[in-house]
């Protein structure tokens, strides 16, 4: 296994070093991100680059990694865990072997074997077998940091299969708590990337529910050597789009009424309201007034809508439209005064000045008198060219101020004031959704678009969230992972076809049922909760058992529970009604807790240990409060305590 190791290491330092000189050498900007993408993935590689091995039946071993490397020859030394090669490390049972006699689990530090496991799915094992408990057994149980870690060498069989799925649309992946919803979606990123040109070339954005969670995932993707992602908030990243700053935290209440579908349809109603809804056009040109009829308005209005463009696009091609009939006219009109003017030159010669006054006439069309006289005037006129006279109509100010009135240029922020009935000083996080949209109707989408987006606590996002979501994704290439048991108080979807819209009917809905965070005593605790919630939902199955929940009468007695559970080893959570936080903060000074967690933003994270304060001012403190204590209950790995009045 050395020497394995010895080869791989060697390889990759020879590769590490050849793509330098291919950067040197090769300056095209394609060529230099190629190189940085594979530069990423061999640094990521390089303290654990082997983890895995399968024996065939047939006596054939291939080695898994975190990326791919071969010899000189082409053979394989190691195959990367995303290509279908690997699929049999992780599919392989012992009711469907694949082929398989011996699944091997290598722990390895730099090219240091720390541990060996077989899983032996074929016969009975052998002398050369070592048969443990496993390294599903060892993450599960392991302590936690405080950060997600991959877990590529232990991804289930049930969830690789959602990670290397070949579908190119909307995978939505759901579960209960503990399940490894995130972590199937993060590593379907990775394959994604790896996999699917499209989305290589237009990275992935995860969406997170608050910055604590991202934080939290920050390592993982890096990890497996990918690092064209954006991490970010729904909030978050509307707001840099919008150049918002510092938006205000908006109530549970304010976030489902702006949060609702129907907003989208009353701001669109607005924008089309200022779309030439009636009426003539007139404008004075060279002191000649000339009015539009309303029908050549209506038709011009028509025409630009049809064209599916945004308010201002679509205003462009109206004003297009609308200088094309004005040219239009003028000529008409300057037609219709060279016929009259010949008809006229027999009856008026003799009685005055003809030449002066026919030069009155043009000028008064906008040209001067020159030594042609009257037939040298008739002669511009007649060879007045339309395009210079199309383009000075299209740039005078005077022309632009007639459209503004029935067409104008609107802002967003004017948009939405409309909508809502009042101008605001300062936005909240709710109103970020629908200034986004108004952004989409006047300018059409704006701000970077993504070939891959994974939403993580999808369950969160009102409908307007999802709409802005969306227009990141014009190819619909998604994973969306949530609970919907856990959904807070600003969402009322009981179903992902509530949710999700459209989207859902193009989905593929993956269900996750074994629970590998918490123990049975936890979910047990959290069963009546559940009970309530979502008494149809397919409930998780536990794979570890641990110690019986503690409940402790006295919420005076936080710092001592505290102490206890840190002395007892891991990273212990504290979780609070949001109101309670501070208080709890100063409290908990020098307890050696991890932190203390308001309950609206505990969605995701995990400790070793959990102190739930005052459950019941939990399920009080808001509406869907008893949702706010499900995910509560169900952070913990091992230890659950509950601080009770």
């Amino acid at each position: 296994m050395l020497a394995v190791l010895d080869a791989d290491a060697a390889r990759l330092t020879a590769e590490g070093a050849a793509l330098q000189r291919d950067a040197t050498a090769d300056l095209r900007e394609e060529r230099l991100a190629l190189v940085a993408r594979r530069s990423a993935a061999l640094r990521a590689a390089e303290h654990r680059l082997c983890f895995g091995r399968v024996d065939g039946v047939d006596g054939a071993s291939l080695h898994i990694g975190r990326t791919g490397l071969t010899d000189d020859d082409g053979e394989p030394l190691l195959v990367d865990w995303r290509a279908d090669a690997a699929r049999p490390f992780y599919a392989a049972t012992p009711a469907t072997p694949l082929g398989v006699r011996r699944r091997r689990h290598l722990t390895v530090d730099d090219r240091t074997v720390v541990a060996v496991s077989d899983e032996v799915l074929d016969g009975e094992p052998g002398p050369g077998d070592v048969v443990g408990d496993g390294p599903l057994l060892a993450a599960t149980t392991a302590g936690r940091t405080g950060r997600m870690r991959e877990v590529v060498a232990t991804l289930q069989a049930e969830q690789d299969a959602i990670v290397r799925s070949a579908h190119r649309g909307v995978t939505v992946v759901e579960g209960g708590p503990g399940t490894g919803k995130t972590v199937v979606a993060l590593h379907r990123a990775a394959y994604v990337l790896a996999m699917f040109d499209a989305a290589r070339a237009d990275g992935v954005l995860v969406l997170g529910p608050d910055p604590r969670f991202l934080d939290y995932i920050s390592q993982v993707l890096p990890s497996l050597g990918e690092n064209d992602v954006v991490l970010s908030t729904t909030t978050m990243l509307l707001a840099d789009a919008l150049g918002v700053t510092d938006p205000v935290r908006a109530s549970d209440d304010l976030r489902r009424r702006l949060g609702d579908a129907r907003v989208a349809r009353k701001l669109e109603r607005t924008v089309r309201a200022h779309q030439a809804p009636s009426g003539t056009l007139t404008v004075t040109i060279a002191g000649d007034r000339i009015t539009l009829p309303a029908h050549e308005v209506a038709e011009a209005r028509a025409t630009a809508q049809a064209t599916g463009l945004a308010h201002h696009p679509a205003r462009e091609v109206f004003v297009e439209l609308v200088t094309d009939a004005l040219t239009d006219e003028v000529q008409d009109r300057a037609r219709v005064f060279l016929a009259r003017m010949d008809e006229d030159m027999e009856v008026l010669a003799g009685r005055f000045d003809v030449e002066k006054a026919v030069a009155a006439d043009l000028a008064r069309l906008g040209f001067a008198a020159d030594e042609g006289g009257v037939a040298g005037h008739k002669a511009a006129l007649a060879e007045l060219d339309p395009q210079a006279l199309r383009e000075s109509l299209a740039g005078d100010p005077v022309v632009d101020a007639a459209v503004d009135a029935l067409w104008p240029r609107l802002t967003v922020e004017d948009v939405v004031a409309e909508v809502l009935g009042r101008r605001r000083r300062r936005w909240t996080d709710a109103h970020l959704p629908l200034l986004d949209e108004a952004a989409a109707l006047l300018d059409g989408p704006d701000g970077r678009t993504f070939g891959h987006v994974v939403v993580d606590e999808a369950q969160e996002l009102t409908p307007m969230q999802w709409r802005a979501v969306l227009r990141r994704s014009p190819g619909r290439s998604m994973t969306i992972v949530g609970d919907l048991a856990q959904a807070g108080p600003a969402t009322s979807a009981t179903t992902w076809d509530e949710a999700l819209g459209d989207v859902a009917r193009r989905a593929e809905v993956h269900t996750l049922t074994v629970c590998y965070r918490t123990t049975a005593q936890v979910l047990a605790a959290a069963e009546p909760l559940l009970a309530g919630i979502a008494p149809h939902q397919p409930r998780s199955r536990a794979i570890r058992t641990g110690p019986a929940v503690r409940r402790v009468a006295g919420t005076d007695a936080v710092r001592q529970v505290v102490l206890e559970e840190v002395a007892a080893g891991g990273l212990v959570g504290v979780v609070a009604a949001d109101d309670d936080v501070a208080a709890l903060d100063e409290a908990l000074a020098g307890t050696g807790a991890d932190r203390v967690v308001p309950v609206s933003a505990v969605r995701g994270l995990e400790w070793d240990a959990v102190v739930v304060v005052d459950p019941d001012r939990i399920r009080e403190a808001r509406e869907g409060g008893e949702r706010d204590l499900y995910v509560a209950l169900t952070r913990p790995t091992s230890r659950l305590v509950l601080l009770t009045r």
